[in-house]
This record gives C-alpha cells, sequence and structure tokens, in this order.
C-alpha cells in the first residue's frame, strides 16, 4: 500500500526544527511520500509574512537535497480559507487507496475540536502526534481521551497499513524554534544562520524578508 504523510503549516519561513523533524519522522516510519503542505489562508493562524511566493521558494530550497520530501501546492491554489478536511477530501480522491496520514503538533492535535468538521479528518487519514512526552505532562479534554481511546494505536506500522483511523504518538525530537521567533529576531538584525537551512537563510537575506 502507498503511504502518504502530510505536513501542513505556514511554514513561514521553513526552519530547521521542521526539517530535522520531518527527517526523523522519514527515518523512522519511511513514507513513500512526504508532503510539506504550506497553507494560503490559515483560518486559526494570523496571516503569514511572506508571500505565498517566497514560502514555497523557501520549501523548496529547504528540501532540494532530499529526495522524498516533496511540496503540494492545493492549498495555496485554492481561492478559499485553508480548511485540512477539503484539502484531505481532495488527496483522498486523487489517493482512494492509499495510506494517507496527517502529521500534527500536539498543540493542535488538543485543539481539534475547533477545526472545522474536526471529526471527519480521521475517517479520511491517520494522525501522527508528534509529541509524545506532552501527553504526560497535562491533562486533555475527555472529548480528545475518547477520540485516542477510539483510535489510537501502540503499532507504529499501523498507519502504514490503514488508508485511515489510526492514531500514532510518537516522539520527533524537541527543537525549541519557532518561525515567529525567527521573524523577531531577523527584524531585530539578530543571527539566526543556525536556524534556518542555508539556502533559506540566504534568500531571507536577498530578498529582504520580515
Amino acid at each position: 500500500m502507498h503511504s502518504i504523510a502530510i505536513f501542513g503549516g505556514t511554514f513561514d519561513p521553513i526552519h530547521n526544527g521542521h526539517l530535522q523533524t520531518s527527517l526523523n519522522i522519514q527515518a523512522h516510519f519511511q513514507f513513500d511520500t512526504y508532503i510539506f503542505l504550506p497553507c494560503k489562508i490559515p483560518t486559526i493562524k494570523p496571516p503569514a509574512f511572506a508571500n505565498n511566493q517566497q514560502r514555497v521558494k523557501m520549501i523548496e530550497l529547504a528540501i532540494k537535497d532530499y529526495p522524498t520530501l516533496k511540496i503540494d501546492l492545493r492549498e495555496i491554489e485554492r481561492n478559499t480559507p485553508s480548511y485540512m478536511v477539503e484539502t484531505l477530501e481532495s488527496f483522498r480522491l486523487e489517493y482512494p487507496e492509499a495510506a494517507i496520514t496527517l502529521i500534527m503538533g500536539y498543540d493542535s492535535f488538543i485543539s481539534l475540536p475547533h477545526w472545522y468538521q474536526w471529526e471527519k479528518l480521521i475517517t479520511l487519514a491517520n494522525i501522527l502526534v508528534i509529541n509524545r512526552d506532552e501527553f504526560a505532562k497535562q491533562e486533555i479534554h475527555e472529548i480528545m481521551k475518547t477520540f485516542l481511546k477510539t483510535h489510537q494505536s501502540n503499532n507504529q506500522k499501523a498507519i502504514l497499513k490503514h488508508q485511515a483511523g489510526t492514531v500514532f504518538l510518537f516522539d520527533a525530537g524537541h527543537y525549541v524554534i519557532s518561525s515567529t521567533a525567527i521573524r523577531e529576531e531577523i527584524r531585530l538584525k539578530k543571527d539566526v544562520s543556525l536556524k534556518l537551512p542555508r539556502e533559506v537563510c540566504q534568500y531571507i537575506k536577498d530578498e529582504g524578508l520580515y
């Protein structure tokens, strides 16, 4: 069964945390296709600071040396806000037999009940939560406890074998890097070269971003 991982975000800018997390996931799960999915009009996050073309270019620069990492522009090219359920529906139409896995952090996972048609997500894809240890640190809402009880698997191969319906918790590493902090550091003219892929850092300088 063909396996597809989808990592969505604003990537404004993409940084070493995004990249290393993705490489760790790929080293562990070896998805056939690993997709960076930049969103056009975030429905929850504030507007991005780089334009769509610039964010796409930065992702392309960051992943160009990694053949299994791809970029998908369907949300960028959509004329409506970025609702993940609609995006997954489009992937499912394109890949009806594939095992599709949506990657998300702990904070996004516990906020799922605020997402548009959130309960439909698990019927369209598996979910890989990449901050496993966070679950031991704080209590989660009852609705998410029930969701986990229904869908969680301790078998890491489940998300590669099931088309949808499985939640797996995984520790993809800890990277104290955020795009918000990077933008602020650039604004303050601080050195961010260790937090960004080299060519992304140069592109930001060349474009005068942030």
